[in-house]
């Protein structure tokens, strides 16, 4: 018999409901903490809310944990609907909390439903792309073991690409240290960071950098180009491209220029609240599976 599965994520994944073709999802909401006032993604608070504000305010902005009883709601409100949860969880190292949470709900319902914890090792794109990798795994194969498996592979091969204009939105956050922000800033250029699915640190790390858009756009493709020949791909998977709607022609023209790589899944993703938090103004990331 099939099983009925249930899958759970957070809403740092870089694409809308809309584009998730799956109808039995849940998504939880990240607490965005600006200037210690708690926000949630709506209509009214958006990437787009959230990068305004700190181009005409100086304020501080931090995403904190899901909240365990939003989970827990989820799941006492679905348990007797499913047969099984698949929990995609972003990535454990750029949040240990979050990770910790799900972990520990899937302790507490073990003998109540089978819960999965999906590691993603990702943040916005990254996450939506292996959202979409474990989904297309499920309308195929309900196999515990296999969709285990199989995710691992998905995440081994996703790769993030992030065009940061400004790392003191990293720093405020809490997520580099004071140096790095600072190097960016004195140094006038515009970095690319990443998050590569076969690094088992699992941590962000600098690939390059440039003095225009341009110029980053183009070593994003050549970076892309690398990786797949690295991976003897001849063709990406999926593609997610996400911008915040704030750096418009830099952004056209890197999707003018992705273009050039064949791909079979190439989506121009939402931005969310939470990870405008982050990536601060002009900012845009790109993420694919091989």
């Amino acid at each position: 018999m099939k099983k009925k599965i249930l899958i759970i994520t957070a809403d740092n994944l870089g694409l809308s409901k809309g584009q998730i073709d799956y109808p039995d999802i849940e998504i939880l909401k990240f607490p965005v903490i600006v200037n210690d006032k708690e926000y949630r993604g709506s209509n009214e608070y958006t990437a787009q809310w959230l990068i305004e504000k700190y181009v005409k305010e100086n304020i501080v902005a931090k995403t904190v944990s899901i909240v365990k009883g939003d989970l827990i709601k989820i799941i006492e409100d679905n348990k007797d609907k499913y047969d099984l949860i698949i929990h995609v969880v972003m990535s454990s190292v750029m949040s240990t909390a979050t990770f910790a949470i799900a972990e520990n709900v899937k302790e507490m319902y073990k003998d109540i439903i089978p819960i999965i914890n999906i590691d993603s090792r990702q943040v916005i794109a990254g996450v939506g792309n292996v959202l979409l990798g474990v989904i297309d795994i499920i309308k195929k194969n309900n196999n515990t073991d296999d969709i285990v498996k199989l995710s691992q592979e998905i995440i081994k091969n996703t790769f993030n690409y992030f065009v940061m204009a400004d790392l003191n939105y990293l720093y405020k956050g809490g997520r580099i240290g004071k140096a790095k922000a600072l190097m960016g800033s004195v140094l006038r250029i515009t970095p690319i960071l990443g998050l590569m699915g076969d690094d088992e640190d699992g941590q962000i790390v600098p690939l390059g950098k440039g003095r225009t858009f341009k110029q980053v756009n183009s070593k994003i493709i050549d970076l892309i180009r690398t990786k797949m020949a690295e991976k003897s791909a001849t063709v990406i998977k999926r593609l997610n491209i996400v911008g915040f709607g704030d750096n418009k022609e830099a952004f056209s023209d890197l999707e003018e220029k992705l273009k050039t790589i064949p791909c079979d899944d190439f989506i121009i993703g939402k931005a969310d609240l939470s990870g405008a938090v982050y990536c601060g103004p002009k900012s845009y990331t790109i993420a694919i599976t091989i």
